[in-house]
């Protein structure tokens, strides 16, 4: 039998390692391979071939070298980016070699970019109809005034190009807005949650103290889309809730109909834009129970194991509808759980391994047994 070929971006990232998960053991009809820029990192060693690669946003050209050179030796099925730096990277790849768009996630170079920067996600938004956090810059045409009038403290500020909450601050006055607005790559956003509940955590803090362990993360309201190769979308909205909490993470299902129409309207944005496969959207509700955005991601999210579990097993669907090969349907696909958790696990990477990886640029189980036998 021959074996559809996947390769993963980044196969050492959490969204790569959660794609895994939920393939799970359906792996027979497959060969995952994927490409890193670290060798030491643990999440590499259940791929069938590892390919090490230059840092993707510091030598774009010669990453996207290696790829193809990958893409090309490996007769890559479908390329999986893990990273958002990978999908800027994958963009432009495809755009200079076109027959690769068929079997690649994403769209434009223009369009990944928009998804990358804060602030020309918001502009984006507001030009195709889409409840987005409203949001001001230093490049704003209205002023800070008239912002500041309409939305109340706290407000947020973020890096354009940040991710995972990285540099992420709440801002409670106009010293704090005034530094937020003079850091050109920043964006400050309207606060997305009941600002009742971050007055009352501060309030507690002054006069109770800080605790060790908290988090100022809400509910999110996380919305997966699925488009095939010709950009039509493939699956209906699937829309989830997940809660941080202390080393755990819980997500269950959301049926919002609000919810479900801000995802349905993505859908009717993106497809004729020509976006392929996974596209995640994050949303929470403002002050007055909207749901509004406040990132897209042109990529699998975090929670494509959990969601799994919840009866929607994205991986085994982009699977089949970019390599044609149709996976075994888990008993979550009939029996869905209510709620689903990630927890931590403890992993490593085998010196021996990460030696050769280093020494040669590539690595598969094979090879592993050479590596320990030279050790």
């Amino acid at each position: 039998m021959t074996k559809k070929t996947l390769l993963f971006l980044s196969g050492g990232s959490l969204v790569a390692q959660f794609m895994l998960t939920a393939i799970g053991a359906r792996r027979e009809s497959l060969r995952i391979i994927a490409t890193n820029s670290i060798a030491e990192d643990p999440g590499l060693w259940a791929y069938d071939h590892v390919y090490l690669t230059p840092v993707t946003a510091v030598t774009p050209n010669a990453f996207a070298e290696r790829v193809l050179a990958i893409v090309v030796k490996e007769n890559v099925d479908w390329i999986v980016p893990c990273r958002d730096d990978d999908v800027v990277a994958l963009s432009a790849l495809v755009e200079a070699h076109p027959e690769l768009k068929s079997r690649s996630v994403g769209g434009s170079v223009a369009l990944t970019r928009m998804m990358s920067d804060k602030w020309l996600s918001y502009l984006f938004a507001r030009e195709h109809d889409l409840p987005f956090a409203d949001s001001y810059h230093a490049e704003s045409s209205e002023s800070a005034d008239a912002f500041l009038a309409r939305h109340p403290y706290p407000l947020i500020a973020k890096p354009r190009d940040g991710f995972s909450s990285q540099g992420v601050v709440l801002i409670e006055n106009r010293k704090q807005f005034d530094r937020a607005v003079s850091r050109h790559n920043h964006v400050i956003e309207e606060y997305l949650g009941n600002p009742d509940e971050y007055w009352a955590f501060k309030r507690n803090v002054e006069e109770a103290g800080t605790p060790l362990f908290y988090t100022l993360h809400g509910i999110k309201h996380s919305i997966e889309l699925m488009f095939d190769s010709d950009s039509r979308p493939a699956a209906p909205v699937f829309a989830s809730y997940n809660k941080q909490k202390f080393r755990a993470r819980d997500i269950w299902r959301n049926v919002e109909p609000a919810t479900l129409a801000v995802g349905q309207r993505c859908y009717e944005v993106f497809s004729p834009l020509g976006w392929r496969g996974p596209l995640n959207v994050q949303c929470e509700l403002d002050r007055y129970g909207r749901a509004k955005i406040h990132e897209f991601n042109g990529r699998y999210g975090a929670l494509a194991a959990e969601r799994a579990l919840l009866g929607f097993d994205e991986v085994a669907l982009g699977i089949e509808l970019f390599t044609g090969l149709r996976l075994e349907a888990t008993d979550w696909a009939q029996h869905p759980a209510a709620v689903a958790s990630a927890r931590f696990l403890s992993a490593a990477a085998d010196p021996r391994d990460v030696a050769w990886l280093h020494a040669r640029g590539e690595w598969s189980p094979a090879q592993a047994v050479q590596a320990r036998q030279s050790a």
